[in-house]
């Protein structure tokens, strides 16, 4: 079987690819890397190499042309107001050139891996699932592209004859992360450094290990239903509770000190004020001020039942993803993250 994965050079790409190596040796692995990215160590030898950017449909076509099987996991992410052209094009106009480039050479099946930020919640935090409707902030563009994006592949399984299944994740933690500066690594960072971690959030949020998200990922390959979506979610939790867990595998103090929300959102619209006159990326945005005292629970059910998923506790989660980056980032020197 010919297999591409995009995004293949991320946090969750990387940790697929390992296991599609490892358990279909077989098969031709493909990844899509970006013009000009640098090609990680792992996949040298291992790996064919496709280049594209899902902004440019013909390089897109090239890449799937030939292929069996797509797990699209590329995308971006982003909260900053001023990145809601670029998360259209890629969350919404790049899946758009990745289904109908499927539906041309006639793919057997495509995985879209959406988030669960592209299915409604909650507001009391009791757990959803798969049919909430949508209905965070229509200006929470991250959001709102991820849904559109879902949308595109949902339609085109209903309506064109896709073989497609989506996966949407929980907010991703664990080992192998490597890029220092992602919001968890930076959280780990500060959490090692500083003598005594003080303040949370006061709201909670879905989580799952990127590990159990890769099996998620294969298992709706194997045994997904076409058009269906399964929210991959291994915790709910406050976020108090993970920053409890971070730092006593890292050894640090943390006092709980709730953050109250309207000073986080005051916050946000003045960072985000200043990025625009600045044109400079700013630690907190609205949407995240917003965001830190909302409760965004999911339920697993329907990956666990159909899917036969298993998700490992959240403190092996955290330990693994403590001792990952304290030896990737902090034995090797490396002060930056």
């Amino acid at each position: 079987m010919n297999i591409l994965v995009t995004g293949a050079s991320g946090f969750v790409g990387r940790q697929l690819v390992a296991v599609l190596l490892e358990r279909q040796p077989g098969d031709s692995l493909s990844v899509l890397l970006l013009p000009g990215e640098a090609i990680p160590q792992a996949f040298i030898g291992k790996v064919l190499i496709e280049r594209g950017d899902l902004r440019d449909r013909e390089s897109i076509r090239q890449a799937i042309r030939g292929k069996d099987l797509v797990y699209h996991l590329a995308g971006y992410i982003s909260y900053w107001v001023l990145d809601a052209g670029m998360l259209r094009a890629v969350n919404v106009e790049g899946v758009r050139a990745i289904v109908e480039a499927c539906l041309e050479f006639g793919i057997k099946r495509l995985v879209h891996v959406s988030s669960v930020g592209a299915i409604g919640f909650d507001p009391l935090g009791i757990p959803t699932d798969e049919t909430k409707s949508f209905n965070w902030p229509e200006n929470f563009h991250y959001m709102t592209t991820k849904r559109d994006g879902q949308r595109i592949v949902e339609q085109a399984a209903q309506e064109r004859g896709l073989d497609a299944v989506i996966v949407n994740p929980a907010s991703i933690m664990g080992p192998g992360d490597p890029v220092p500066f992602s919001a968890h690594n930076r959280l780990y960072g500060n959490m090692f450094r500083l003598p005594v971690f003080i303040g949370t959030f006061g709201g909670g949020l879905a989580i799952v290990d990127v590990r159990d998200l890769a099996e998620t990922i294969l298992a709706a390959a194997e045994r997904g239903r076409t058009g269906e979506s399964y929210l991959s979610v291994g915790a709910n939790v406050p976020y108090k509770e993970v920053l409890s867990l971070m730092a006593h595998h890292a050894g640090k103090k943390f006092l709980p000190l709730v953050i109250p929300p309207f000073v986080l959102v005051m916050a946000g619209w003045l960072a985000e004020l200043i990025s625009r006159l600045t044109r400079r990326r700013p630690l907190l945005t609205l949407a995240y001020g917003r965001l830190s005292g909302w409760t965004a629970y999911y339920s697993n059910k329907k990956s666990v039942d159909e899917l036969g998923v298993s998700y490992r506790p959240l403190d092996q989660t955290v330990r693994d993803g403590c001792s990952y980056y304290a030896s990737s980032f902090l034995s090797s020197g490396d002060e930056s993250a």
